[in-house]
């Protein structure tokens, strides 16, 4: 029997053949995309209306969009004027899952969606009031803190969800174990801006004592506008080695959002936690991120996000049961108003 290693002559230019001709298809996808401004205008405007998950919700008519700023685009134009239009156009969108960056020396950002005060949480004020903490991390940085406040109440705080759910299993499985003897715990996602909603919907199991829905998605797959996938159900449900079920308080406030806002969704459908501190941002849907001719990277929200109840809560955000925010002058005093009455809640 021959080796395997030995080839005939012909099978190595049958295969140098199918290389050649592989090579020549990647070399022969399409044409060069043009580059001036109303190539650009042209394909953002279309990739979001054929890519774009939420016109419905927002009640937006695209079309009319364009034919608002389509006018405005001149060949002679120079790129800031051509970004200064673009985004205008996509601030008709306001949403917080779209951006667009200019990059190069004369660098330029633009995000869609409302400017909410970033200045009404300060984990440093919240590092007075626990005892006995604890950091997990990686090469990242923090990514979950947790100890135990007066009145035997524990603390735990996501810094954000960006792990892999794996991460986060553990995590909770240490802090967990060290909290299991308290009253009720304060689960803190202020300031939360995003992450794996898998690794929300994880953190959410450990809280919950029955299966329940919180979420329903699905993504734009076509061109008209109400082209989606088939909707995916999403269910919290009790798992992992050790659940807690005493009371438990979820603060949240208008910086929590996207996968911080699915996993308030989740938390919210378990009966033993209680939501308070402020609405979050409103941004749920995952937002690919594409990039135009010239060079210019943006990013659309392509899916639609329900909640258990049927509602979009996309430029809206959701409201917790009670609502309390932090002043300036709270944080800059060393006070944590908000933590401050969860704890005397979870102490009656």
């Amino acid at each position: 029997m021959k080796s395997s290693t030995i080839y005939s002559l012909k099978t190595i230019l049958l295969s140098l053949l199918a290389m050649l001709v592989v090579a020549c298809n990647d070399l022969t996808v399409g044409p060069e995309p043009v580059n001036t401004p109303e190539s650009n205008f042209d394909q953002l405007w279309q990739e979001f209306d054929r890519m774009y998950g939420q016109f419905a919700v927002k009640q937006i008519d695209w079309n009319a969009v364009y034919e608002k700023y389509r006018p405005q685009i001149k060949p002679q134009m120079t790129d800031n004027q051509l970004f200064d239009v673009i985004t205008q156009m996509l601030g008709e969108l306001n949403d917080g899952h779209v951006w667009m960056v200019k990059p190069g020396p004369d660098y330029r950002r633009y995000d869609s969606g409302p400017n909410y005060p970033t200045d009404e949480f300060d984990l440093k004020v919240v590092k007075k009031y626990v005892m006995d903490s604890h950091e997990i991390g990686t090469a990242d940085g923090l990514n979950v803190f947790y100890g135990k406040l007066d009145g035997n109440i524990g603390y735990l705080y996501f810094v954000d969800l960006g792990q892999n759910p794996k991460f986060y299993e553990r995590a909770v499985d240490e802090a967990l174990a060290a909290l299991a003897d308290t009253k009720g715990i304060v689960v803190d996602v202020r300031n939360l801006t995003g992450g794996d909603d898998r690794s929300g919907q994880v953190v959410a199991a450990r809280f919950a004592s029955d299966r329940k829905l919180f979420m329903t998605t699905r993504f734009r797959n076509g061109p008209e506008h109400s082209d989606f996938t088939m909707p995916v159900d999403w269910f919290v449900e009790p798992a992992g080695t050790f659940r807690y079920v005493k009371p438990v308080i979820l603060l949240t406030n208008r910086i929590t959002q996207s996968a911080g806002e699915t996993f308030t969704l989740a938390m919210r459908q378990n009966a033993n936690v209680t939501h308070m501190g402020d609405t979050t941002f409103g941004v749920f849907s995952d937002n690919p991120k594409r990039e135009l001719p010239n060079g210019w990277i943006y990013a659309l929200s392509s899916g639609d996000f329900r909640a258990a109840d049927g509602k979009s809560y996309e430029g809206i955000g959701i409201e917790p049961k009670q609502r309390i925010v932090n002043t300036k002058d709270d944080l800059a005093a060393g006070r944590d108003v908000v933590l401050a009455k969860a704890i005397a809640l979870l102490s009656k």
